[in-house]
């Protein structure tokens, strides 16, 4: 049998429901602008019917299940993974632009215009080989050429160090985020606990991931046992990062030893906090970090390698054959088939090609392959750097070889490096952008810049000049043929690096718009619908308020009136 009151009853169930939409609403329109809130909703149920005397189920109102919001798990993951993409090149776009901007080849005071000015210098000095002011203006545009470099250097340098404080900053960012992760994910298991949805404190955990995802490629599951817990996890890049509470955290060691020979000291390694060396070079990695990596340590695969030619059991002696290059630091780690080996010194047999390595301890027999660093195939910081080292290298070589024709022979180098002793043979092994210069006792005496090959010939003979003169179009200087056709086919280079990184970013910027587009279409606040709402649940509101006066009146005649005198 049904109460006397079930009218009322009911009545008040539709209020109740009524005002928690309302309410629903009202939250929903103050978040409208909240980044990563989802629109939320209530789960409206019918309550239980009651039994009729034998006619039928009576109906007992409404009610809110629960209160849930509109979240698309495949635009979120699809979301995720785009995001990663466009951090990536977001970086490489940004840091090819800068090393763009260092070279200055757009504008009338790049390498080709330094380049262009010593020679012309050079071009007036042979129409008049005695003249001082000539020979004083060649030594000037010579230190101007060689302090151009050396202002490169710092640049790139500096470049280098930003990348690697980067790296070093997104690492704390992913553990703040991973921290920040677990913390949500034991508030989300307590308030849930009950059967309740956390809604609030999941935006703020999806938000977090949209941040992380812009840095590293992440993959996000939520698990649910057989008791119903729910359990929340991160890859990062393939490795757990979180695992409900649990954290896996990141950190960075500097290195002992150099990458690659045009690396500044000290630039940071990433490790896992249980000791396992994070594989930065793994081809599946994306975000930010994997931009400012790439940047960094990008060599386009021009690490160190060569073959073991000779190697005696048991011996710390090893000569290596075939190698790429021998700008190699004084001391160092090398691989042998994979395996990581200290050296303490090694020499360069310039005519065989080869390396002879003096090892900490001794190389295992049978050993064949020997390389330096990673094979890092992108244009980064380190392969620019080093194009532009054998650049100045080749030029030095050059100008050096004409020079010490001077005089029967006993001229002395032009270009040499600083902590260079006169006198020694020139290394050009140990010449660097940073520490290329014009040759300081020519620059301080400069009759000892010679002119001729033959002291005996007059003042005006200008031999060595015109040799040097034809330098600038010797085709056989570089692979790419003349000097000038080097720098223009590097400029090129990284020309197209930097319009293939624009290109990818802003193809990403519109797929990560059109994605976020189609998120803001599911779970976004609809200020419209929002007020459609507010007047639709406030009729019922004010309806199921009616109901309840109109039952008042009901039990009050029932109960007051009837059979009053």
């Amino acid at each position: 049998m049904q109460s006397s009151f079930f009218g009322l009853n009911v009545a008040t169930q539709g209020l109740f429901t009524a005002r928690t939409w309302l309410d629903i609403t009202n939250h929903n329109i103050t978040n409208a602008q909240t980044p990563g809130y989802s629109r939320q909703f209530g789960v409206q149920s019918a309550c239980r019917p009651l039994p009729n005397n034998g006619i039928g189920m009576m109906g007992t109102g409404s009610e809110i299940l629960k209160i849930s919001q509109y979240r698309n798990k495949y635009l979120d993951t699809k979301f995720w993974s785009n995001s990663s993409h466009l951090g990536e090149y977001t970086v490489k776009n940004s840091q090819t632009s800068s090393i763009e901007t260092i070279l200055n080849e757009i504008k009338d005071t790049g390498i080709s215009k330094q380049f262009d000015d010593m020679f012309d210098s050079l071009q007036k000095l042979s129409t008049d080989p005695s003249n001082e002011s000539y020979k004083i203006n060649f030594i000037d545009m010579a230190k101007s050429f060689s302090r151009f470099f050396n202002d490169i250097g710092d640049k790139m340098r500096s470049f280098q160090r930003e990348a690697n404080f980067s790296i070093k900053t997104k690492v704390d960012q992913i553990n703040y985020c991973a921290n920040q992760l677990a913390t949500l994910n034991e508030q989300i298991e307590n308030v849930e606990f009950s059967g309740a949805e956390a809604n609030d404190l999941r935006d703020k955990r999806a938000l977090i991931v949209d941040e992380l995802s812009h840095i590293i490629n992440v993959k996000v599951d939520e698990r649910v046992d057989v008791n119903g817990k729910k359990t929340f996890s991160v890859l990062a890049n393939g490795q757990k990062l979180v695992e409900g509470t649990k954290v896996n955290l990141l950190e960075t060691k500097s290195r002992e030893h150099l990458n690659n020979p045009e690396d500044e000291a000290g630039l940071y390694d990433i490790y896992w906090a249980n000791g396992n060396k994070f594989d930065m070079t793994d081809p599946e990695l994306e975000g930010e970090l994997k931009g400012y990596i790439d940047m960094r340590d990008g060599n386009n695969g021009n690490n160190f390698k060569g073959v073991i030619n000779s190697l005696t059991a048991a011996s710390n002696i090893i000569t290596v054959s075939n190698v790429n290059r021998a700008d190699l630091p004084d001391k160092g780690e090398i691989k042998i088939d994979g395996v990581v080996y200290k050296y303490d010194s090694f020499t360069y047999d310039k005519g065989n090609n080869e390396v002879t390595f003096t090892l900490a301890s001794n190389a295992p027999a049978g050993a064949k392959n020997v390389s330096m660093g990673e094979d890092l195939k992108y244009k980064g910081i380190s392969y620019y750097t080093e194009r532009l080292n054998n650049f100045v290298r080749t030029v030095a070589e050059k100008f050096n070889e004409i020079h010490r024709d001077g005089n029967n022979g006993t001229g002395g180098p032009l270009f040499t490096f600083k902590d260079y002793n006169p006198g020694d043979v020139v290394d050009y092994s140990k010449m660097t952008i940073d520490n290329f210069q014009f040759s300081s006792e020519i620059a301080s005496d400069i009759d000892k810049l010679l002119t001729s090959s033959d002291p005996t010939s007059g003042e005006s003979d200008n031999d060595i000049i015109k040799r040097m003169l034809d330098l600038k179009h010797d085709n056989d200087m570089f692979k790419t043929g003349e000097p000038g056709n080097y720098i223009q086919a590097l400029i090129g280079e990284l020309g197209i690096d930097k319009s293939q990184a624009a290109s990818f970013e802003k193809g990403q910027v519109d797929l990560n718009l059109m994605i976020n587009n189609q998120r803001l279409s599911y779970s976004g606040v609809d200020l419209n619908e929002e007020t459609t709402n507010i007047i639709k649940f406030q009729q019922a509101y004010v309806i199921s308020a009616q109901m309840i006066r109109v039952f008042d009146e009901i039990y009050d005649v029932t109960i007051n009136r009837m059979g009053a005198n």
